[in-house]
């Protein structure tokens, strides 16, 4: 009786969870939507017009509610509101929406060069990152054309870098993050055309950055492994400094090229290193410079198995690989690059 109890009451317990979890779905975001289209038609009248709204989580309460911009066809203003309790992001409301259009018409403008520099170089821009300096782009890279196709692409930077400083926007860079201050940072992403040619149609009558930021349409250009190439800008510098180009695949097919790796690495590792244990370690595998079918990266491995202690790597390997992951190089080894389970110290 008294486990039936117990196990009543707590499917009682489930079942109000589970009614709590739907009942904050299911309030929805309609007096977050009533309450933000009447401040923007109090503070812009005839300026805004509401395209959308979307529930705020893990918070329990609030949404983000999305206006185009009348006189912006490229223009997204976002404000985060809480019409409940009459705050919008902890803050004023009428402070929260003037910031919001300032900084949904900045990012406009500064997409705008961004489009421009790269248009100029011959490279559309089909998506963007979480932010601005994170564009998309479809390039068909080949052992042959893959320098060619980064110099293009680090023309784009300067020019983009030069359209910045020309328009007023200063550097984001204060010397954190490892950047130097004063330098501009940019992440190009690549696609094959092949993928850039499947992403899904957007409303065109969406603004520009509401359609090349929907969470659909980055799920599409990185359903199929992508690279990035990161650059560096500096204004009186003609060339930008590349920091390489790293390879991202799909989950699936990152763990079947780290497993590879890591059964290869370990078996050629136990014939100078019998005691040897590999960890789990997929790390960041870079482009060897004019080729995109070798990878150099790094596999972890420790001495041996020690009791109760997880192997996280104490030595690295570094290794080149084909593009199914065996190995194409001789073994190098680097010892102690992390201490206990502190962080990693690779070189760079």
């Amino acid at each position: 009786m008294g486990g039936t109890r117990m196990r009543n009451s707590a499917l009682g317990s489930c079942i109000a969870l589970v009614a709590l979890l739907a009942g904050g779905c299911a309030l929805g975001t309609g007096k977050d939507k009533k309450g933000a289209t009447e401040l923007a038609e109090r503070l812009y009248p005839g300026q805004l017009k509401l395209i959308g709204a979307r529930r705020l989580f893990p918070e329990t309460t609030g949404s983000e509610v999305t206006f185009a911009v009348k006189d912006d066809p490229d223009a997204v203003v976002r404000l985060r509101i809480d019409g409940k309790n009459g705050h919008c992001d902890r803050k004023p409301c009428e402070g929260a929406l003037t910031e919001a259009v300032a900084r949904g018409r900045r990012q406009a403008g500064e997409f705008r060069l961004l489009r421009s520099a790269f248009e100029r170089c011959g490279h559309e821009v089909i998506g963007l990152g979480p932010t601005l300096t994170e564009p998309w782009v479809a390039a068909d890279l080949t052992n042959d054309n893959v320098t060619a196709v980064l110099g293009e692409l680090g023309r784009c930077a300067v020019r983009w870098s030069a359209s910045m400083t020309a328009h007023g926007s200063p550097p984001r860079s204060d010397g954190s993050y490892g950047l130097p201050a004063g330098d501009r940072a940019l992440y190009v992403r690549i696609v094959r055309p092949e993928v850039a040619g499947k992403r899904p149609g957007t409303d065109p009558k969406l603004p520009t950055l509401a359609r090349l930021t929907t969470t659909k349409l980055q799920a599409a250009l990185a359903r199929r492994a992508y690279f990035t190439v990161g650059f560096t800008t500096r204004e009186g510098r003609d060339e930008p400094v590349t920091s390489g180009i790293t390879v991202t695949r799909p989950f699936d097919e990152r763990q079947a090229f780290g497993a590879r790796v890591q059964a290869a690495v370990s078996e050629r590792l136990r014939l100078t290193e019998p005691q040897a244990k590999v960890a789990s370690y997929n790390g960041v595998w870079r482009l060897k410079q004019g080729r995109i079918d070798r990878f150099t990266g790094y596999v972890l491995f420790c001495d041996g198995a020690e009791q109760g202690r997880t192997c996280l790597g104490d030595h690295a390997v570094r290794v080149t690989v084909d593009e199914r992951g065996e190995p194409v190089s001789d073994l190098e080894i680097i010892r102690n690059v992390r201490e206990g389970n502190g962080p990693l110290r690779l070189p760079s």
